[in-house]
């Protein structure tokens, strides 16, 4: 851990590429937490004995190594893409103004402060998908402005709907993991709309999303 806090390999490079969503030493510390909690615990359950935590941490101490690499080689794919991403927004005018200021606000949803750790494990796996996902919708927004149009405010109002039903569950204090994963069904949905070459790990539509809120709402 010693080791880790003095930052792992390409971290500063990576840190620079993320410089507008976090500073190094937030990067760092976000880096460090979410490898601890994947190698001390990961799907695991809470060690509640002296003796399942004595196990616990020789688990830790065993599977540190690889889950540092991993995470350091995935920390690294989603700063390149987010870079590529900025820098191509930095740029953007004209038409592709529309598109972009939806993009800006996708990003700042899934790359920001303290979305390393926040972010569940097998999520950040797809992130780098996502960003690049992002980049194919600019390249491709020309072909049909008025279809990217459409689906930019159908997915607004499923985001709307998402946005206050986790504001009325952090008001009342509770967290339905259902309405958390719905999320990432959204940001499956943009794939599948703006860049099905890139495609999704299950089938994902707006009548698809539209039966799982329901069923979220009923219950």
């Amino acid at each position: 851990m010693r080791q880790l806090e003095k930052g792992p390999a390409d971290f500063l490079r990576a840190a620079l590429q993320l410089r507008n969503a976090a500073n190094a030493d937030d990067l760092r510390e976000d880096l460090i937490d979410a490898i601890a909690d994947r190698a001390f615990i990961g799907d695991d359950a809470i060690p509640r004995t002296p003796k399942a935590f004595e196990s616990q941490r020789e688990r830790a101490r065993a599977r540190l190594p690889a889950v540092t690499e991993a995470a350091t080689r995935l920390f690294v794919a989603i700063a390149e893409q987010y870079q590529q991403v900025s820098a191509r927004l930095s740029t953007v005018k004209g038409p592709l103004a529309r598109p972009a200021a939806d993009i800006r606000a996708q990003l700042s949803r899934l790359v920001r402060k303290g979305f390393f750790s926040s972010t569940p494990w097998e999520r950040l796996a797809q992130l780098p998908r996502y960003l690049e996902a992002m980049q194919v919708r600019l390249d491709k927004y020309g072909n049909n402005p008025e279809r990217d149009a459409k689906h930019t405010e159908s997915i607004a109002q499923l985001t709307k709907r998402l946005d206050e039903r986790l504001e009325q569950q952090r008001k009342a204090g509770v967290r339905d993991p259902r309405i958390e994963e719905f999320r990432w069904h959204l940001e499956e949905l943009r794939v599948s709309l703006f860049a099905q070459e890139l495609k999704t790990p299950y089938p994902v539509s707006y009548k698809r999303l539209e039966k799982i809120w329901q069923a979220l709402v009923r219950s």
